[in-house]
């Protein structure tokens, strides 16, 4: 059978141009044409989808990131909150006299911090996590059995916490703690018995407790000072004072002003030297300081 042959011109300004063709060589080159077509669409839509998938993956491991980073700062400031937690609850314990928590009692809160650079995979990282909320939650539900306790002791017997020393006695900051010093008068080591609060000349000075004024006179190492039985065991001394507002035998209230401060006797300077005293022994008048959450 005889091909059909097509053939079209093309003519120029110099020379005419002449093309043949069969159907047959149209229909391979045709399918040659679409083949390359084919595998070209192929692989850009190929290589296309592996740069959208990688944008993706990386968009993605980018809030991943985020969002780990901002539930590792969550869980740290938790972990800070329940220590201020474990503080107050030791102090209120103090005051309600049971004894502190055992560190057997807290022991499951020992896991430390999570380093997300130091865990293999993402696995790791969420078992990690979820142990540590676990812990936390753990620690929560400790304190407020705690708490309940605390809350239970005091309420049993409100009328001996009220007696209990629980308040600073003025509005300043603590400039010499509790414990052995060098004294600034003559310059030789020994107990220092109470606090001393750096304050201004003629500052209220308060009550800790309810009790009876036992004391309210003047000595020449503690200048005009008051002496407070509250009861249970429990005593406290304002010393260096420039006024007393109470007498010997007069009952007072927790937060009633009994005199001014000063620097009469044996004192460097203004301030208020302040003492707790429990069954005739001075203690660190710090653990008895509840100011915010007792009153």
């Amino acid at each position: 059978m005889k091909k059909k042959i097509f053939s079209f011109q093309l003519t120029s300004d110099s020379k005419l141009h002449q093309f043949h063709f069969s159907l047959s060589n149209l229909l391979i080159f045709s399918s040659i044409f679409f083949a390359i077509l084919l595998i070209s669409n192929y692989y850009l839509s190929k290589k296309f989808s592996e740069e959208y998938y990688v944008d993706q993956l990386n968009t993605t491991d980018l809030k991943y990131k985020s969002i780990s980073e901002e539930l590792l700062l969550r869980i740290s400031e938790l972990e800070n909150d329940i220590k201020s937690f474990e503080e107050r609850d030791k102090e209120l314990r103090t005051y309600a006299e049971i004894p502190p928590l055992t560190e057997n009692q807290k022991s499951r809160n020992t896991g430390g911090s999570i380093n997300s650079e130091n865990l293999t995979d993402d696995s790791s990282f969420l078992n990690e996590l979820t142990k540590k909320v676990d812990d936390l939650s753990f620690s929560i539900k400790m304190q407020k059995d705690s708490y309940d306790k605390i809350f239970s002791k005091i309420k049993s017997n409100e009328k001996m916490y009220s007696h209990i020393p629980s308040i600073t006695p003025v509005t300043g900051y603590v400039g010499s703690g509790y414990g052995y010093r060098n004294d600034p008068i003559d310059g030789k080591r020994r107990l220092h018995s109470g606090l001393d609060f750096a304050v201004n000349l003629n500052t209220d000075v308060i009550a800790t407790g309810d009790g009876v004024v036992t004391r309210a006179q003047y000595d020449s190492g503690w200048g005009r000072y008051i002496k407070i039985d509250h009861g249970y065991g429990y005593e406290t001394i304002y010393a260096h004072l420039y006024k007393i507002h109470v007498k010997k035998g007069q009952k007072v209230q927790r937060g009633d002003v009994i005199g001014k401060s000063g620097n009469s006797g044996r004192a460097a300077g203004f301030h208020l030297h302040y003492e707790v005293h429990k069954n005739k022994k001075s203690e660190d008048p710090s653990k008895y300081f509840f100011t915010g959450y007792i009153k």
